[in-house]
This record gives C-alpha cells, structure tokens and sequence, in this order.
C-alpha cells in the first residue's frame, strides 16, 4: 500500500510543480548563504546592514503579494511560474557581480518581488492539480522540500563559497531557477479563471475585494490566519537573536549551521509524519499543540541561558530537532486549512493577502527582539517569547471545536479526525 504522504505523486501537473520546487529551495539557501558572507565577511558590514537585508526581504510580501494575488487568479499560472523562475535566475547572476550594499539590495527587491508572484502562483496551482483529499500531504512534500533544502543547501552552500567564493554560490542559484523554469514547462496549462474568461472582467478593486470578503466571512480562515500570523510574530523575535542565543549558550559560531540544518530536519521528519498519519487529526488541534510544544522548547532555552547552565553542542540537538518537528506542526496544519477553505479561483488573492498580514508582523519582530534584548537580556527574550508562544498555543487549543471545516461537512476523511 503506498504511504498517504506520496499520493499527490500519483498526479503529473503536481509532480512536475513538486520537481521544479525541490530544485528552486536548494537554490534558495545557497543564495542566502552567500548574500549573509558577502555582507558579513566580504564588506564586513554590522548589524544595520544585516537588518536593511531582512526588511528588503519582506517588503515584496507586504507590499507587492496582495496586488499580486489578484493577477495570479487572472494569468496563467504556469507562465507566471516560468517568468518569476528566469527573473529570478538573472537577478542571481548579477548578485553575483554586486559591487555594493545598495546594488546587492536592489537585486535583492527584485527577486523578492518575483517570489512575491511565484509563491502564491505556485500554492493556486497545487489547489487545482491536487484532490482536496491530498491537500495536507502535498502541503507536507511541500514543506519537505523546503527543510530538505534547508539542511543540504547551507552545507553546499558552505563549501561552493569555502572553495570558490560567494560568487560560485549566486551562479548555482540562478542556475537552480534555470533548472525549474525547465522543469515547469512540461505542466499542462490550467483553463482561465472565472474572473478572466468573463467577457467584462471585474475591476482590479474588485477582485482585491473579492478575496478579502471571502477570508472575512470564514470564521476558520481568520483563526488561522491571525493565529498564524501571532506565531510567526513570536517565532522571528527570538529567532532574529538566536546567534545570540547560542553565544549565550556557550556554543560557538561554526554551530549555527548545525542549529539550521538540525532544526530543518526535524522540520522535515515532522512533515512526513503529518502528511502520513496527520488526516485524522485537527488541523487547528496540531497547530495548537505545535505552538505549545515550540514554546516550551524556546521557554527552555531561556532558562538555561538566565541560569548559566553549559552543555555541549550534542545536547541541543534533540531540542533543536523537536522545535523543527513543532514547527511543521504549525505550519502544514495551516496551509491545508488555507487551500481546503478556499476556492481555485481564489487561492491567489487569499494566499498573498495571508502571506501580506503575515511578513507586517514579522517586519516589526526584529526592532522589538533587539529593543527587548537591550532592556531584558537575551535569555528573558527567550524565555518572555518561548511563554507567549505556548499560551497563544494553548488558546487555539481551547477554540479548536467551535472551528469547523468546510470539509468536515462535506464528509471526506478530514471530517471524521479526531478532537
């Protein structure tokens, strides 16, 4: 019998999307990798450079992703993919070559504001290549893909740049964009939407409009939209100090990569449980218990940075690996619920305006980590962040019956998990 995490393989149009995204986040974290040694290392700029990296990441997903949405679910979806993919595969060769901080952060803008069209074009077309019946373990090969990408790229990444400098890093990456443009060519071409076949097309207002209404009028939708964007609220405060959090700790430098890539695995462990054995269960109930046991595990850390308490790097890894595991308990149960409470003609528009909310929150997370870390210390930023967590988790817990789903009405397995 095949594992319930592999029936969405059983579809060409996702395997080809599924293909083509396992060879764009390798290339992701390459990217990061380089662009972090350049301004670090390189140019040996602080922690101000660092923070105008971070917010011109997130400015695309604030700014651009609502307008965005709104295209996506008017264009072909599959021609979008493909040009996002080549931009971004020339932006990454001229980060390559950046002279300067502020070239490095134009490019930057640039491909952010590709990714700002890609990742909702890419979750509308999961929603109409999938039956809603595989939605969670496509959303779980999904986010394996990124965790996979998380631990191998930033040791590829470590070594391209340790051989040949970050430039050899930039290269792969543009060609890692090449390689999925190629890949997504052999999706078949979805029929337009319904916006788009009509013969006087609503207004861009209109259809903005269209989706905010529908994420208004679903009670679901909202909880898990503000309760996700909480999290992540929460997540990038202490995550923002985390180097800091290992100094603290006792733990060197070259033990970051280490963190990252133990925390991915423990992502991507998380996400094959889920999408095999997560159907039966709430999705909000996972989320809650999520939050719960990532808060904890954060709280934990916080307390041993405030008591002194030494250990080596080894003894982190299981905490690490299980904040990973929390993690993609957060994260995949939200992502189904996203795309299961939507329609097709809708996944563009929700998805970007959800993504919007979302980056604002984490856009102020990092001034408040570093105000708090001024006036509290890192180890009560940890322990303050890792206790907000587990409560806004244990309140989703405590809401999670009055949260039904649109598909446990509609009787398919998700209707009969347990609560």
């Amino acid at each position: 019998m095949q594992p319930a995490i592999l029936a969405p393989l059983q579809h060409r149009p996702f395997r080809s999307l599924f293909a083509g995204q396992v060879v764009s986040d390798l290339g992701d974290w390459l990217d990061f990798l380089a662009v972090i040694a350049l301004i670090v290392y390189r140019w040996e700029l602080g922690a101000t450079a660092l923070a105008a990296y971070s917010v011109v990441l997130a400015i695309p997903t604030v700014v651009v992703a609502p307008a965005a949405g709104v295209w996506i679910d008017r264009w072909p979806r599959k021609r979008v993919m493909i040009a996002c993919d080549l931009v971004r595969a020339v932006v990454a060769f001229g980060l390559a070559w950046a002279p300067d901080l502020g070239t490095l952060l134009g490019l930057v803008l640039v491909k952010g504001i590709a990714g700002a069209f890609f990742g909702p074009a890419r979750q509308a077309t999961i929603r109409a290549t999938v039956p809603e019946a595989d939605l969670l373990a496509a959303g779980s090969l999904s986010q394996l893909s990124v965790q996979t990408g998380k631990i191998v790229g930033p040791a590829l990444g470590g070594l391209l740049v340790a051989l040949a400098g970050a430039r050899a890093a930039f290269v792969a990456d543009a060609l890692s964009f090449l390689a999925s443009a190629a890949i997504l060519t052999s999706l078949p071409n979805a029929a337009a939407s319904e916006s788009a076949r009509a013969t006087v097309p609503p207004s861009f207002r209109e259809d903005l409009l269209t989706g905010l209404r529908h994420i208004a009028g679903r009670r679901t939708l909202v909880a898990a939209i503000g309760s996700m964007g909480a999290a992540l609220f929460i997540i990038f405060t202490f995550d923002s100090i985390s180097a800091l959090g290992l100094k603290e700790l006792g733990l060197g430098e070259s033990l970051l990569g280490l963190a990252i890539g133990s925390i991915g695995l423990g992502t991507a462990l998380g996400a094959v449980a889920i999408g095999q054995w997560g159907q039966q269960i709430h999705p909000f109930l996972l989320m809650g218990a999520g939050q719960i046991l990532c808060g904890a595990l954060v709280g934990i850390i916080g307390a041993a940075i405030l008591l002194h308490a030494r250990g080596t790097e080894f003894a982190w890894i299981p905490v690490w690996l299980l904040i990973g595991a929390a993690a993609a308990a957060i994260t995949l149960p939200y992502v189904y619920v996203l795309q299961s409470e939507t329609p097709p003609e809708l996944i563009g528009r929700v998805s970007a305006t959800a993504n919007a909310v979302q980056t604002a929150l984490q856009l102020v997370a990092p001034p408040s980590a570093a105000v708090l870390t001024e006036w509290l210390g890192v180890g009560f930023v940890f322990a303050g962040t890792g206790t907000a967590l587990a409560v806004l988790g244990l309140i989703v817990l405590l809401c999670h019956p009055s949260l039904g789903l649109r598909s446990e009405t509609a009787g398919t397995d998700l209707g009969a998990r347990t609560t």
